[in-house]
């Protein structure tokens, strides 16, 4: 156990956007159609989101730790009722001008609300069809606060309703030079996530309808700073196997070559 606590966390996050990062907008039809159509990351998952929560009508979604609302975006264009906390007044001005320029750009009728806050202090009577976060609470050094956390998703999460955590894998080949060098992201501290860590901390919630998924398949190389021949090796194996079928290969080879976990729990 480490004992950096949320409050340390979000401070660090503050200082780290205050002046720059997470700034979203639409310049262009390629960007209105990549918002549109969801990320593969998303459709992936939705693979294991029955038709009832993603056709409904009042369907509805919170992320904690939202940032610029890159994610809340695609669910806001889709029709679903967006809502989303972070710790950075800064971050959030840009989301709520972002999600504002979503709204006016599809004709969406679907509001969206964004709150400025420590999550383990939220509390709200709103309950969510899908509670995410992506790419935050592995920076939550503390055990103890790392779990409250997820239990604070699980709180806000509808009965029936599914539960998203997805994190950088811990194990890749090039994980320590990735956390040495500040490679694909800002240098704040991260536990080393692994399967077998992210399915125990969920079971903890008192969650049975765990799915553990290997994503991003050698992602890692794309954001490797090898140079020349290196560098092409790099790109050629990571588009190789975006190609490939991922379940020509064992579980153990796909968890050890994923750049990404996502973890998936109903509750």
């Amino acid at each position: 156990m480490n004992n950096q606590s949320s409050k340390t966390v979000a401070s660090r996050w503050e200082d780290a956007l205050k002046s720059e990062g997470y700034k979203h907008s639409i310049k262009n039809k390629a960007e209105r159609r990549r918002i549109k159509k969801f990320s593969r990351v998303w459709r992936r998952i939705f693979k294991y989101i029955p038709e009832n929560i993603r056709l409904a009508e009042d369907k509805s979604v919170f992320e904690f730790g939202c940032g610029g609302g890159k994610h809340l975006a695609q669910f806001l264009f889709n029709g679903w009722r967006v809502a989303g906390i972070d710790c950075s007044t800064e971050v959030l001005k840009r989301a709520e001008n972002y999600l504002r320029e979503v709204k006016q750009i599809c004709g969406c009728q679907k509001d969206f609300n964004l709150i400025c806050g420590d999550f383990l202090d939220y509390k709200s009577d709103n309950k969510y069809d899908i509670v995410f976060n992506v790419g935050v609470i592995e920076h939550f050094l503390d055990d103890i606060e790392r779990e409250k956390a997820l239990k604070k998703m699980f709180d806000i999460a509808k009965n029936g309703g599914y539960v998203i955590s997805i994190v950088p894998s811990g194990n890749h080949p090039l994980r320590q030079r990735m956390k040495e060098k500040c490679l694909g992201g800002y240098g704040i501290p991260e536990i080393d996530y692994t399967p077998e860590i992210m399915e125990n901390e969920m079971r903890r919630c008192d969650v049975k309808n765990i799915l553990i998924l290997p994503h991003n398949i050698m992602g890692y190389r794309i954001i490797n700073d090898e140079k020349g021949v290196l560098r092409l090796i790099d790109l050629f194996l990571y588009y190789i196997f975006q190609i490939i079928p991922i379940n020509l290969f064992p579980k153990s080879f796909l968890y050890r070559h994923a750049m990404t976990l996502i973890g998936i729990a109903k509750k």
